[in-house]
């Protein structure tokens, strides 16, 4: 195709922004000169080697990098010792939805390690008939940990003034632990 004034241009098609999306974490740490770690992230590696996590079937979107050597992560459900969910997508269900997800996981993997976005929880305003804290971070703990009685529910997250500077699309900023007693 050629312009008016006779330049060449090509018209490229869009680009799936699924791809984008994947590797956002990746364009997100060209930003800076310096090798930088989001405390989500290693907050998670920590978990994982601590606890001795040996299979983790990871449920995603955005690729972490996360230093854990390759062969931990199993493909299968049944073979894991620990599901690790960092997708963002799993806080967009509407919160029976989530609860159901983690009922359906934990009940074939006990332990759990679920990242939430508290930005998209209850994104469809489903209402919640339950006395919870005015405070919206304990709220969500609240919530989880009444939704999940036949759970132990942890909440790992840091509580904080969220002013745009955290990245939470990268890894989603509230962490809970959450192991389904037998």
């Amino acid at each position: 195709m050629q312009t008016k004034s006779g330049k060449e241009i090509s018209v490229v098609g869009p680009r799936p922004l699924y791809k984008w999306a994947r590797n956002f974490k990746r364009i997100q740490d060209r930003f800076y000169l310096e090798s930088v770690k989001l405390r989500r992230i290693k907050q998670i590696e920590d978990f994982i080697i601590l606890n001795g996590y040996k299979k983790i079937f990871h449920i995603d979107e955005v690729i972490l990098d996360l230093n854990i050597p390759n062969d931990r992560f199993v493909y299968e459900l049944s073979t894991a010792d620990l599901i690790l969910v960092t997708d963002q997508k799993f806080s967009r269900y509407p919160l029976s939805g989530i609860i159901e997800k983690i009922c359906d996981l934990t009940s074939t993997v006990p332990d759990a390690y679920i990242c939430l976005n508290r930005h998209y929880l209850n994104i469809d305003n489903q209402r919640v008939e339950m006395d919870l804290p005015q405070d919206y971070q304990q709220a969500i703990t609240a919530w989880l940990s009444s939704s999940l009685p036949d759970h132990v529910v942890v909440d790992m997250s840091r509580n904080y003034l969220d002013i745009g500077r955290s990245f939470t699309w990268v890894c989603p900023d509230r962490h809970y632990y959450i192991r389904r007693i037998f």
